[in-house]
């Protein structure tokens, strides 16, 4: 006889934000999967509770499920950062090759297992971010000198040791800065995502590529004794329902990213693809940081030097697997 279980989870996402989709999709999933059996409702960050208030709130059985991402847990887990997103991170199809059959999904779980949580998996993966609006064309290191930049993060603070003047302001107060020349300067997300906010109306130069985040990942972190009160198969429909998720949320972006892209040339924007030379000036810099990470967090450097490992492999294979035709 089949065992029923008939449940509702409220599942805390993000404000304003693409992956707000992401929770959504997957709550959506979950329900269809499952005819009914379990119904997770999905509720923006704030609702319930906010978004940085996630982790503890599911480890605590506060709320049974949550979406979020494990860079913003890096104050508990350092490491966080480079199963969410760092600066020169991978791309997303090596990340997920990595996670999933490389060595992160032992990783990831070993990073969470002392936090008692029943089920956490990736769930949701966006592309490269725009690297920046901008009123100001950056055509060299002496360029971020004294520049006004609204970013945060590891990204803030390779950008501050450039000589950038780093400082962080809500979404929402991004465009009137940009417009009043508080910033020179911004990043927040992605092209499609950008596009709703209206940066363009602002500045006069849309930089890439998003070297300061090559991809973000997303998790689904669930409470433990909810997670034990599931039927397997009900766990096996989450857990396809997380990678489900991360797939598609991943191509929707990628293809209205196209579109974002085409649409900012037509209205004039300048798009900049940032010099080589500076580029690899900010990357030896962001290696210097990681270095510094490693060093004062064994799991860090574990999870990092994995990452390393793979890179070199999956690099030497794209290279001979890439056409050079065009």
């Amino acid at each position: 006889m089949e065992r029923q279980f008939n449940g509702k989870w409220p599942l805390p996402g993000h404000p304003g934000h693409r992956s707000s989709g992401q929770p959504i999709f997957f709550a959506k999933t979950v329900n269809d999967m499952s005819s009914g059996r379990l119904e997770i409702k999905s509720f923006p960050a704030g609702k319930l509770i906010g978004a940085l208030e996630v982790f503890d709130a599911v480890k605590m059985g506060t709320i049974d499920v949550g979406h979020s991402s494990p860079s913003y847990h890096i104050g508990k887990i350092p490491a966080g950062a480079l199963f969410g997103y760092i600066p020169f991170g991978m791309e997303a199809i090596p990340y997920l090759i990595w996670m999933y059959d490389g060595e992160g999904l032992t990783l990831y779980n070993e990073m969470y297992a002392k936090y008692g949580f029943g089920f956490a998996a990736p769930c949701g993966i966006l592309p490269a971010k725009d690297l920046a609006w901008s009123n100001k064309p950056i055509k060299s290191m002496e360029d971020f000198k004294g520049l006004k930049f609204r970013t945060s993060g590891y990204w803030g603070e390779i950008l501050t040791e450039a000589g950038a003047s780093v400082m962080m302001l809500p979404a929402g107060e991004i465009y009137e800065a940009l417009q009043r020349n508080v910033l020179d300067a911004a990043e927040f997300s992605i092209p499609s995502m950008d596009k709703t906010l209206s940066f363009h109306e602002a500045t006069k130069y849309l930089l890439v590529p998003g070297i300061h985040q090559p991809s973000t990942t997303l998790d689904c972190i669930i409470n433990k004794k909810s997670w034990d009160k599931l039927p397997d198969d009900l766990k096996n429909i989450v857990k396809n329902a997380a990678e489900v998720t991360t797939m598609r949320m991943l191509t929707n972006s990628i293809n209205k990213d196209i579109s974002a892209i085409e649409f900012f040339k037509e209205k004039g924007i300048n798009v900049i693809y940032l010099e080589p030379g500076i580029q690899k000036a900010l990357h030896a810099k962001s290696v210097a940081l990681m270095g510094k990470k490693a060093a004062a967090d064994p799991f860090f450097a574990k999870v990092w030097k994995s990452q390393l490992n793979f890179r070199k492999g999956y690099n030497s294979y794209k290279k001979m697997m890439t056409p050079q035709y065009e």
